[in-house]
């Protein structure tokens, strides 16, 4: 059994590959010629909820599936690291196709976590914010301003209204 810290480590390394080969592939997903083939039918929910998130065409659940697979071959020697990436990776996608914004979600503590309110805005404006699990990507490459300027003008309406 390996120690916890270990344990956590590697589960966040996992997290890491699969939310780059997420992020990229993802990218390319949405794009116009591919997205009416493959992506669409993971977009005809405009408000995601937990089980939707498993609701994909094949295709898409074998090409975003192989960066869950990639870290789980380079980091989970031992079956219980495997076990852990697994729980830590459908509580995660669970999470952000809830389409809830818990307040005191553990989730939340993780360091540029994306969260469901980021994943909503994807399914509802279909270009930006790919990334599955963290936010540094879509910064990155700037493929999350339309989010930011959608909460900056929620945010000035919330001002208004108070």
């Amino acid at each position: 059994m390996p120690r916890w810290y270990m344990l956590l480590a590697r589960c966040f390394g996992c997290a890491v590959i699969a939310d780059t080969w997420h992020y990229f592939l993802h990218r390319l997903l949405n794009h116009k010629r591919i997205h009416k083939h493959i992506h669409k039918i993971c977009h005809e929910f405009q408000a995601p909820f937990g089980m939707e998130a498993e609701c994909a065409h094949p295709l898409e659940t074998l090409i975003l599936g192989t960066g869950y697979i990639i870290g789980i071959m380079l980091l989970c020697d031992p079956v219980i690291l495997l076990w852990a990436w697994v729980t830590v990776h459908l509580t995660e996608t669970v999470d952000v196709h809830s389409g809830y914004d818990i307040p005191l979600n553990p989730l939340n503590l993780i360091p540029f976590y994306a969260g469901s309110q980021h994943h909503d805005f994807h399914h509802v404006n279909f270009i930006g914010n790919y990334a599955s699990t963290f936010t540094w990507w879509d910064r990155l490459f700037g493929t999350d301003s339309q989010f930011i300027a959608y909460n900056e003008k929620v945010k000035k309406v919330e001002k208004k209204t108070e």
